[in-house]
């Protein structure tokens, strides 16, 4: 899960920091867990990645609130649970999509973050994961569950969807590698190819099958890890189908 605090108090980003990594202890959980002191900090960084983020209210500048509203433009499934000193603009921050719930800094202790964390992962794990880009000024949103593959062709990246659709975006290929890095169904099996595993029909020695008969040609370069990977997400889907 990836995590972002927004504080422009140190005091207050370190006691929050420990119990997210007392949290991750307890839950052998892995937090990838990124601080920021500011809204403009945040909104200039890679936001679209975050599932998770903490923000305080009352920051300089660009306050906590209209941070949120200008984040959710660009990662609308990102949970935000704001952070205050006073209730006073709590009242601002739940007429918001994106508030997931508040906190008093003053109420804020170990037990009150297990307790949200617990409810957000349970939302987060319902939520379908999209993959979002900008094509040209055309913002693009799809189901990671219904992406079968991707290939790169000059400067156009071609999708090809679970119902055999083909599309192709302007996008570059390397900016999607990025967005998908950590999704671990996805496998570059070669130059420019990017595979669902999820879709993978048959693996050869040399070649994968998708499910659509479309085959792909595994890269000689880091061949054996390329295999270790595909086996070891199809041992993890047997092993959810069983329990």
């Amino acid at each position: 899960m990836n995590i972002a605090i927004v504080e422009d108090r140190d005091p207050d980003a370190d006691r929050l920091t420990t119990f997210l990594n007392r949290y991750q202890e307890h839950h052998s959980l892995k937090l990838n867990i990124s601080r920021y002191s500011s809204g403009e900090a945040l909104l200039a960084s890679p936001c679209e990645k975050y599932h998770l983020v903490f923000m305080d209210i009352y920051l300089e500048q660009t306050d906590g609130v209209e941070t949120a509203r200008r984040l959710t433009g660009r990662n609308a499934e990102a949970l935000v649970i704001f952070l205050t000193t006073s209730r006073e603009d709590i009242w601002r921050a739940v007429q918001m999509h994106a508030c997931f719930d508040y906190i008093e800094k003053k109420a804020l202790d170990y037990a009150r973050l297990e307790e949200t964390l617990d409810t957000a992962r349970k939302k987060l794990r319902h939520q379908p994961k999209m993959l979002e880009f900008y094509s040209g000024k055309q913002k693009v949103r799809l189901p990671l569950s219904k992406i079968q593959y991707l290939v790169s062709h000059d400067k156009y990246t071609f999708f090809t969807l679970a119902n055999g659709q083909e599309t192709r975006y302007r996008v570059t290929f390397s900016s999607l590698c990025a967005l998908l890095e950590e999704e671990s169904r996805f496998l570059l099996c070669n130059r420019g190819i990017l595979l669902n595993m999820d879709f993978i029909r048959q693996a050869d020695r040399d070649v994968f099958v998708m499910t659509n008969g479309q085959s792909f040609p595994v890269r000689r370069r880091n061949h054996a890890e390329i295999m270790r990977r595909f086996h070891d997400h199809q041992f993890k889907k047997l092993n959810e189908e069983v329990y």
